[in-house]
C-alpha cells in the first residue's frame, strides 16, 4: 500500500542524533523544545514572534492553547525568502521502481512537501482520489496498466492537476501522447536533481493559477486562501464590469496596463468565471523568453529541428487544448511569431517547429501586454492585423496613482498577509506614513506596494508601521511631492514671472489667453476635433473668451481661420457677427444670397441682421452699378 509521509514526520535536524548536530552544528535556543524552556525562564515574549519563523514543540502554549503537536516553523520549511505566501503543497509519486521512488520523495520532503508515494496503477489512482494531490509525478511503464490509462483516470478525479510523466526513453510515444493530451512536461531517466526541481516548481506554479480563486472586489472578510483583486474606485468598477460582461464569452480578450497594475490576476479571473474552467489554464511570459525558444514553448518542435532538440516537444497550444492560454507581454513579440500568433488565433491550426503536420486545436487567448500597440503598428513593429484580432474586446486596468482611494484598501490588505506571513501583528499604518504613501507616484504599481510594504512590516517593531519604516526613497519622493509645485502649476507661475519681466501692461489678457488656448485644445483633443462638443463641454460662450484659440469654437466650417487675423481677443459675440457678415459681403460685392450661403444663415436673417448692424451700403458699389 503507499504510504503517506508528512513533512512533520522528518526527523528534526537540530537533534543531537541527526547529522547536523553529529557534524558539530549547534541548535539556536529557540528551536522546537527549547522555546518551553525560554518561556520558563520568564521571557515568553522574547520568544513568541519568532515561533512563527522556527516552529514550536507539542504542549507549547500558542494563542491562548496548547499545542497538541509539533509545529516547524518557516524556515525549516524553506518558505520564508519566497515573498509571497506559500503553503505546503502534496504531491502524489508512482513509479515502481524503489530507487526512482526514493529519489523523489526525498527530494520532495526535503522541499517541505508532503509526500504519497505509490508503486501500481491502481494504487495511484486511488490515493488521487483519497489525497487530492496539488502535482502528481506518473511513471510511463507500471506493472498493471500503462501509465496514459493511469493518466486518463486521474484526470477523472481532479482535471486541473499538473501531471508530470516520468519515462526511461525520452522518445517515448506514449509521454508524448499524454503530452498532446494535456500533461504538463516529462522527465527522463536517469533523473536530473536540477531538472526535476525545475519542473515541480513550474508544475506548482502552474497548479496556483488554474486552482487558486481570484476573488473580485470583496466584502469586509477576505477570503484566506486564493488572491483578491481589491478597488472601489470607479475605473476599477469598469473593470469588474468588463470581467463580468467578457468572461463567459469565448473571444480573445487584450488586457493593457503598466507593468504591476495585476493583469495576470485579472487573466486568471477571466478564466475562472469562463465556460473552460475545468480545463487547463497556462501562462507565457514572451517577454521573458528567447525568440527561438518561444517558438517552441508555444508551437513544439520535432525532434532534430534545431540544435539541442532530441526528442519532440509539445507546446503550450498543443497542451491546452480545450483550455485558456494567457500570452503575457505579447508586445515583446517578434515579428515572426506574430504571423504563427495570428494564424492560430484565425483557424486554431499550426505546425511544430520542424514538422510538417498541421495540429488543429482549441484553445482561448488572453493576452496583456504594458506596451502602446497602437504607436507600434503605427511605426511597423506590431501586425495590424494580428492587433485587431487580439482587440477583441480591452480591459484597461488604470494605474495604482489615479485609483484614489483604492491605495489605502490595497495597503491594509497587504499589511494584513504580511502579518500572517511573517508572524506579526501590526495593528494599523501611521497617517504620516500613509501620507507618505499617498504621495509617491508609484511606476511600480500594485506589485511596488505590496512589497514596499512587506519591508516596512519587517522593519517595524511596534504595533503601528510608522513612515520611518518607509523605504528611503518613498519618503524623499513624498517630501518633495509636497515642496514642489504641481507641473501645472510650475508653468503658470514661468508665464507670470515671463510677463512680469517683460514690462506688459497687458498680463490679465495675456495670461487668461494662454490659459484659455490651453484649455481650447485639450477640449477639441478629447472630443476628436468636434467643435460642437467642445463649446458644450467648455460651459462658457467662447465669443466671451479673450483668447484667438476661441475663434476655432465660433466658426465649426473653418472660416474663422481667415479672419484671425482681423479679429482681436477679447471681441464680444456681436462685434465678431457684425464683421464676419461685413467681411462676407464685401467677398460678394454686396449681393446677400451668396454672402448668407458663405455664413450659413437664411437670407431672411441675413437681412434682419444687416439692417440691426447697419451694412446696407457695405460691399455694394458706390457708383449704384
Amino acid at each position: 500500500m503507499g504510504q503517506f509521509s508528512s513533512a512533520h514526520e522528518v526527523p528534526d535536524p537540530f537533534e543531537p542524533t541527526s547529522p547536523r548536530a553529529s557534524a558539530g552544528l549547534r541548535a539556536p535556543p529557540w528551536s522546537n523544545h527549547r522555546a518551553n524552556r525560554i518561556a520558563a525562564v520568564g521571557h515568553p515574549a522574547d520568544i513568541r514572534p519568532i515561533r512563527p519563523l522556527f516552529g514550536y514543540p507539542k504542549g507549547a502554549v500558542e494563542k491562548g492553547q496548547q499545542s497538541s503537536e509539533n509545529h516547524k516553523g518557516r524556515f525549516y520549511r524553506g518558505l520564508l525568502g519566497t515573498g509571497s505566501r506559500v503553503d505546503m503543497s502534496k504531491f502524489l509519486v508512482v513509479d515502481d521502481e524503489p530507487a526512482d521512488l526514493a529519489l523523489l520523495e526525498q527530494l520532495l520532503r526535503r522541499q517541505g512537501h508532503d509526500v504519497v508515494t505509490a508503486r501500481t496503477g491502481a494504487e495511484g489512482v486511488e490515493l488521487a482520489a483519497r489525497h487530492c494531490p496539488d502535482v502528481v509525478l506518473l511513471d510511463i511503464l507500471l506493472p498493471d496498466r500503462s501509465g496514459l490509462e493511469v493518466y486518463g483516470q486521474i484526470r477523472e478525479v481532479d482535471g486541473k492537476v499538473p501531471i508530470v510523466f516520468v519515462t526511461a526513453s525520452g522518445s517515448s510515444t506514449t509521454a508524448i501522447e499524454a503530452m498532446r493530451l494535456g500533461a504538463l512536461d516529462y522527465l527522463t531517466k536517469p533523473l536530473n536533481v536540477a531538472e526535476v526541481k525545475r519542473v515541480i516548481e513550474r508544475a506548482l506554479e502552474v497548479r496556483r493559477m488554474s486552482s487558486s480563486p481570484v476573488t473580485v472586489d470583496p466584502p469586509q472578510s477576505e477570503p484566506e486562501d486564493g488572491d483578491v483583486i481589491i478597488g472601489r474606485s470607479p475605473p476599477m468598477q469598469q473593470v469588474y464590469k468588463a470581467i463580468g460582461m467578457v468572461a463567459s464569452q469565448d473571444v480573445t480578450v487584450l488586457i493593457r496596463g503598466e507593468s504591476g497594475t495585476g493583469k495576470e490576476l485579472v487573466a486568471r479571473a477571466l478564466y475562472q468565471f469562463s465556460k473552460r474552467a475545468e480545463g487547463p489554464f497556462l501562462a507565457v511570459n514572451c517577454a521573458a523568453i528567447p525568440e527561438t525558444l518561444l517558438e517552441s514553448e508555444l508551437f513544439g518542435h520535432e525532434k532534430g529541428a534545431f540544435t539541442g532538440a532530441d526528442r519532440r516537444r509539445i507546446g503550450k497550444f498543443e497542451q491546452c487544448n480545450g483550455g485558456t492560454l494567457f500570452l503575457d507581454e505579447i508586445g515583446d513579440m517578434t515579428p515572426l511569431l506574430q504571423s504563427k500568433i495570428l494564424r492560430v488565433l484565425q483557424d486554431q491550426r499550426f505546425e511544430r517547429l520542424g514538422g510538417n503536420e498541421t495540429i488543429q486545436t482549441d484553445v482561448r487567448v488572453i493576452a496583456a501586454t504594458h506596451r502602446d500597440l497602437e504607436a507600434m503598428v503605427a511605426k511597423g513593429a506590431f501586425r495590424e492585423d494580428l492587433y485587431y484580432r487580439l482587440n477583441g474586446y480591452t480591459i484597461s486596468l488604470p494605474p495604482l496613482r489615479e485609483r484614489g482611494d483604492d491605495l489605502q484598501l490595497l495597503a491594509d490588505h497587504f499589511l494584513r498577509q504580511a502579518n500572517r506571513d511573517l508572524g506579526k501583528d501590526i495593528q494599523g499604518i501611521a497617517p504620516e506614513a500613509m501620507e507618505a504613501l499617498s504621495r509617491y507616484q508609484w511606476p511600480g504599481n500594485v506589485r511596488e506596494l505590496q512589497n514596499v510594504i512587506r519591508q516596512a512590516v519587517l522593519k517595524t517593531t511596534g504595533p503601528v508601521l510608522l513612515a520611518d519604516f518607509l523605504p528611503e526613497h518613498i519618503v524623499r519622493a513624498a517630501a518633495g511631492a509636497k515642496d514642489e509645485p504641481s507641473p501645472a502649476a510650475a508653468w503658470l507661475d514661468h508665464l507670470i514671472d515671463e510677463k512680469m519681466r517683460s514690462g506688459s501692461c497687458r498680463i490679465y489678457d495675456e495670461v487668461i489667453g494662454r490659459v484659455e488656448e490651453q484649455l481650447i485644445r485639450r477640449l477639441l483633443h478629447h472630443t476628436g476635433g468636434d467643435k460642437l462638443e467642445a463649446i458644450k463641454r467648455l460651459g462658457a460662450n467662447p465669443a466671451c473668451l479673450r483668447s484667438s484659440a476661441a475663434l476655432d469654437l465660433l466658426d465649426p466650417g473653418g472660416a474663422a481661420a481667415q479672419l484671425a487675423e482681423l479679429i482681436r481677443p477679447g471681441m464680444t459675440m456681436e462685434r465678431i457677427e457684425k464683421e464676419a457678415i461685413r467681411r462676407a459681403l464685401v467677398q460678394t460685392g454686396g449681393r446677400r444670397t451668396e454672402a448668407a450661403q458663405i455664413l450659413g444663415l437664411s437670407v431672411r436673417t441675413l437681412q434682419r441682421k444687416i439692417k440691426e448692424y447697419e451694412l446696407e451700403d457695405v460691399g455694394r458699389d458706390p457708383s449704384g452699378q
